[in-house]
C-alpha cells in the first residue's frame, strides 16, 4: 500500500487509541512498511512495540522520511548487546507527540516518554518483560527495579502513567508458575493501577493476545495509574493484517481508547490572552423546568438529525453495530453541549485555573465525566454492545432530565 496516495490528517479527536503489540522483529523493510501502514490506517494515537530486535543504527533513521508527512514521531529503546529478542518502541501521533518533553530508554526493555500538558503531566511507558526462566532472572530483577524508580518518581512529582507492554505472564494460563513470576502484576495491582481488559462477554475472562500451537494466553497489557485524567472508554483486541498471506506476528493488538478531552481542554493563560479564547459555563442552579424540557428535546432532535444525515440508510437502531462507536459517542456529546449553549443560561469566562473552577463549571465537568462513565459501563460490562448503545440513545431525554437531581450529589475526583 502506498501511503503517498492517502492523506493522513492530524488526529483531530480527543478520543485517542493506545495500542500494544509484540511485532516479532522489525529489521526487514517490508515488515517496517507493513507496520507503518497498519499504524496509519488504524488511526492510532500511540502504539507500543515490543521485540523490535532493532540495533541503534537500524532504528536511528527508521520512519524519518514518513514522520513529517504523516504527523507522527517514533521513539526507540535498543539494546547494545547481542540478545536476539529485545527492543521496544513507541509511535506517537499528533497531537500527543507535540507534548513530549523527555525520552528515557533503558536496556532495550523499557522506554518512557514524559508529556507535559497545561497543569497535567503524563508518562507513557513501553515495557518488554522476559519470559519465565532462570536465564532471565537478573534481567527481570533489574527491570522491575528501574520501573519501580520511575513509578516512585511519578508519584512524587504528580505524573500520571500509561504503561503498555508484553508482560509474558497470564494469571490463568500460567497458574502453575511460581509466585515470583507474577511480581510485576502484583506491583501494579498494589499501587491500584487500572488493568484495561478486553472481554468478549461479561462471563468470560480477558481476551487472549498471544496464540500458539497448543492454545492461547493473555501476555499483552495496558495499565493506567489511579486517577488518570483521560478516561479509558473501551478496550478491544484486534488482529494485525497478514503480511504476504501469513500472520505478521503471533500476537494480536490490545487497544484501549482514552478520552483526552479534559487534558486538551485546559488552555494556558498565555494562549487565552493571545488568542482571546474563552470558556462557556452553564448556570445550572437557575435552570427552570421548562428550560430542562427544551434542552432534552433539542438534544434528542440534534442527535436524530446527525444520524439521519450521516447514515441516511439507517432504518432503526438494530443496524448500529455497523456504525463507528467513536463518532456516535461524540455525536451524543455534541448534541448535549450544543443544546446547552442554545437552551440553558450561560456566560463566557477566561479563567482556566483548575483550582478555582466555579460551581457551575465543576458541574459541567461532572456531566462530562458522568456521560463518559455511562458509556464505559455499557461498552465494557455488557456483551451486546449495539443493543446497549441503542437503549442509551433511546433513553437520552430521561437521562438528561435525571442529571438535574444527580449533580448536587456528584463529586469530581
Amino acid at each position: 500500500m502506498d501511503n503517498k496516495k492517502h492523506n493522513f490528517s492530524p488526529h483531530p479527536s480527543p478520543l485517542i487509541k493506545f495500542g500494544q503489540i509484540n511485532v516479532n522483529g522489525l529489521c526487514s523493510p517490508v515488515r517496517q512498511q507493513h507496520l507503518l501502514n497498519f499504524f496509519l490506517h488504524s488511526s492510532f494515537g500511540a502504539l507500543s512495540l515490543n521485540d523490535t530486535r532493532l540495533s541503534p543504527s537500524g532504528a536511528k533513521f527508521l520512519f524519518k522520511n514518513e514522520q513529517h508527512q504523516h504527523h507522527f514521531r517514533s521513539y526507540w529503546a535498543c539494546s547494545s548487546s547481542s540478545r536476539p529478542h529485545d527492543g521496544v518502541g513507541i509511535l506517537l501521533r499528533n497531537p500527543l507527540h507535540k507534548h513530549v518533553q523527555s525520552v528515557d530508554p533503558w536496556n532495550g526493555r523499557l522506554l518512557k516518554l514524559d508529556l507535559f500538558f497545561h497543569q497535567t503531566k503524563i508518562s507513557i511507558i513501553s515495557l518488554y518483560y522476559p519470559p519465565s526462566g532462570s536465564v532471565h532472572q537478573n534481567i527481570c530483577k533489574d527491570l522491575i527495579a528501574k520501573l519501580l524508580s520511575w513509578l516512585n518518581h511519578a508519584r512524587s512529582n504528580n505524573y500520571h502513567i500509561i504503561l503498555l507492554g508484553d508482560f509474558n505472564v497470564d494469571e490463568i494460563a500460567h497458574s502453575t508458575y511460581s509466585h515470583n513470576h507474577f511480581r510485576l502484576l502484583r506491583l501494579l495491582s498494589s499501587r491500584y493501577f487500572n488493568d484495561h481488559q478486553a472481554r468478549s462477554s461479561s462471563l468470560s475472562g480477558p481476551n487472549p493476545t498471544f496464540y500458539h500451537a497448543n492454545g492461547s494466553s493473555r501476555l499483552d497489557y495496558i495499565w493506567s495509574s489511579p486517577g488518570f485524567p483521560a478516561l479509558g472508554v473501551f478496550t478491544q483486541v484486534v488482529t494485525c493484517p497478514f503480511l504476504l498471506d501469513r500472520p505478521f506476528t503471533d500476537h494480536r493488538v490490545l487497544i484501549t481508547t482514552f478520552d483526552f478531552s479534559s487534558c486538551m481542554a485546559i488552555l494556558a493563560k498565555s494562549r487565552l490572552k493571545q488568542k482571546k479564547e474563552l470558556r462557556t459555563i452553564f448556570t445550572y442552579s437557575s435552570i427552570s423546568d421548562k428550560q430542562w424540557d427544551d434542552f432534552t428535546k433539542q438534544a434528542d432532535d440534534i442527535l436524530k438529525t446527525y444520524l439521519d444525515k450521516q447514515y441516511p440508510s439507517r432504518i432503526d437502531f438494530s443496524s448500529l453495530s455497523t456504525l463507528s462507536l467513536d463518532r456516535l459517542w461524540h455525536a451524543l456529546k455534541v448534541a448535549i453541549f450544543g443544546s446547552a449553549v442554545q437552551s440553558l443560561p450561560h456566560q463566557h469566562v477566561s479563567n482556566t485555573h483548575h483550582h478555582s473552577y466555579s460551581p457551575e463549571l465543576t458541574r459541567l465537568i461532572a456531566i462530562n465525566k458522568f456521560l463518559d462513565r455511562f458509556l464505559y459501563r455499557l461498552t465494557t460490562h455488557r456483551s451486546n454492545k449495539p443493543s446497549q448503545i441503542s437503549q442509551m440513545m433511546a433513553a437520552l431525554p430521561s437521562h438528561l432530565a435525571n442529571l438535574a437531581s444527580l449533580l448536587p450529589d456528584y463529586s469530581v475526583h
